[in-house]
């Protein structure tokens, strides 16, 4: 009889502590789990709002580091700062095709004559200006003769310093990014050889955009238009 007993107690407490044992969720008709339980784990997306800029990333997103790609070594000289002017070792080369090209579209000369270079920047590859000039003249030309003073940036021709080529004409001093041109003209019954006119010497300034010349005081009429007011 006590054995009996104590086989019915030892299956009373065998049956609890299973049951202590189970968890207490009761699954729902649907057969997922109810509130307060635990279930598979699903992926989620992260909304981004419409115009923001957050581009985070969940941590099984993120990048991985990769090394930086090192540029190249190269080893500049002179010659890579040259401009489209230069050669023999010259800012201005006097025989260089981008100079011959501008001198031959600003047309002829007085007499049908193509344009010579009297005299140009002077200069070393490597301490070229930013504003480089030649000075144009007739061939056999006298101090009446026609001149035009032609522009360059590095990158190639510019334009001339005045619409209409003039006489007593000279460039008298430059810099980086100025170069200034005495002009003189003809008055009253001056003789060609002794204009009374001027001088004025004007300043020809290279814009900070590279490619526009401004003169400075601005160009008298005299000098625009030769021979207008004699």
């Amino acid at each position: 009889m006590r054995t009996i007993v104590c086989t019915v107690f030892a299956a009373i407490l065998v049956t609890g502590a299973v049951a202590g044992c189970q968890s207490t969720a009761t699954p729902s008709a649907t057969g997922q789990p109810t509130p307060g339980t635990s279930g598979p784990a699903t992926a989620s997306a992260i909304h981004v709002p419409a115009g923001s800029d957050s581009t985070q990333d969940t941590p099984a997103q993120q990048p991985q580091d990769t090394p930086a790609q090192q540029p190249p070594v190269t080893t500049r000289t002179q010659a890579d700062d040259a401009p489209a002017t230069a050669g023999k070792g010259r800012c201005v080369d006097l025989n260089s095709g981008v100079v011959n090209s501008a001198i031959t579209s600003i047309g002829p000369s007085v007499g049908g004559d193509p344009y010579s270079i009297d005299s140009a920047t002077d200069a070393p590859v490597g301490s070229c200006p930013q504003l480089l000039w030649v000075l144009a003249t007739t061939p056999r030309a006298t101090a009446s003769s026609p001149y035009h003073v032609l522009f360059f940036n590095h990158d190639g021709y510019l334009g001339t310093a005045t619409q209409k080529a003039t006489s007593y004409t000279s460039v008298v001093g430059s810099s980086d990014r100025d170069v200034q041109v005495r002009y003189r003209w003809l008055t009253g019954n001056d003789a060609n050889c002794c204009p009374s006119g001027g001088p004025v010497v004007i300043t020809y300034t290279l814009g900070s955009n590279g490619s526009k010349v401004t003169p400075n005081p601005s160009i008298p009429d005299e000098v625009a238009n030769p021979g207008a007011h004699r």
